[in-house]
């Protein structure tokens, strides 16, 4: 099948469980109804459950349900998106596919994945945002150890006999499940008494499933209370960088929570040495060929990728008072 080059698609979560106003992928398909206009290109929507294996007299194939984009409001809201009617569709269809659905990283995530590799995994004429093989084979928690030191110091295992000298070394550590993301699953654990160590087994079991699937520690780092950086990158070029900063007394960073309990963003000045880990990241990122990506830093230790869906650029064009959606938009868009 022909791939009509001016269709781009956004495969995003079911549309009642969108933050519609500060959801980054919205976002994106607002700024892009100019840049589309103007390039000839045509948006469309798709929710991830919607991707299916069905049969036809050819043979099994992928489909799955598009809206086209026809227009938006600014406010974003559930409501301010006028879409087509629904459309049964080949991912071939699409120049270019983005796979933009939230962590966790579970099956619910990777099933859908691995229909669209069916279809168009080995394909020249249909680009991924991120790559499929990046999407499929990274894990965003370890991603940081392909860089070396700059990689927070961490031990990723199942086993107690690993995990114990880990923590024990360490003093305190964060336990992080490895396809978790906006703090869930997020413990501090304090391995410097016998009941600490006795708790952080009890936390180790329950996260392991009795010690059989691999979990991350990573050893605490107190500048959390400062906030952490988030760095913004487009195509390996570092587009914009803020502070994210815990709630008072939390260790814990979580943009997704609102009010007093929540995490908050802020004005950023990057370091000297931030500022070459920032080249370090850029090559890396390029080498991948990852486009959209955002990168924690604690203490210039890298904490988190974000490959998967990076977010937060609406918060952030509110607090840095630029559009970072529109280079986004024209980037892709142009490719």
């Amino acid at each position: 099948m022909k791939v009509k080059t001016s269709e781009h698609l956004w495969i995003i979560d079911p549309w009642n469980t969108l933050d519609h106003p500060c959801d980054s992928t919205l976002r994106f398909m607002e700024a892009g109804m100019e840049e589309a206009a103007k390039l000839g290109v045509s948006q469309y929507g798709c929710d991830v459950k919607s991707i299916r294996l069905v049969d036809t007299p050819q043979g099994p194939r992928v489909a799955l349900d598009a809206k086209k984009l026809i227009s938006v409001r600014p406010d974003r809201t559930a409501n301010s998106f006028e879409w087509g009617p629904v459309e049964m569709r080949s991912p071939r269809d699409f120049k270019n596919l983005y796979y933009r659905t939230d962590p966790p990283v579970d099956l619910a995530y990777l099933h859908p994945l691995q229909l669209l590799g069916l279809e168009v995994g080995y394909s020249k004429k249909n680009q991924w945002v991120n790559p499929l093989e990046v999407l499929l084979l990274q894990n965003e928690k370890m991603e940081a150890s392909c860089l070396g030191n700059l990689m927070a110091p961490s031990l990723v295992s199942s086993q107690w006999e690993y995990l114990l000298p880990f923590g024990r070394k360490l003093g305190r550590t964060v336990l992080k499940p490895l396809h978790e993301a906006q703090s869930h699953g997020i413990e501090l654990l304090d391995w410097r008494t016998p009941e600490g160590v006795e708790n952080a087994k009890g936390k180790l079991a329950s996260a392991t499933q009795q010690f059989q699937t691999p979990v991350i520690l990573q050893i605490f780092l107190e500048a959390i209370a400062e906030g952490e950086t988030r760095l913004w990158f487009l195509d390996g070029k570092l587009l914009a960088h803020v502070k994210k900063v815990p709630a008072i007394g939390d260790f814990r960073v979580n943009m997704d929570q609102r009010g007093p309990q929540g995490s908050r963003l802020a004005l950023s000045t990057l370091t000297e040495n931030e500022k070459k880990t920032v080249k370090q990241i850029s090559r890396h990122l390029r080498t991948r060929k990852i486009r959209l990506a955002a990168v924690d830093l604690i203490e210039n230790f890298i904490t988190d990728f974000n490959f998967t869906s990076p977010g937060l650029i609406p918060l952030m064009e509110s607090l840095l008072e630029v559009n970072l959606a529109k280079p986004i938009v024209r980037a892709l868009f142009s490719s």
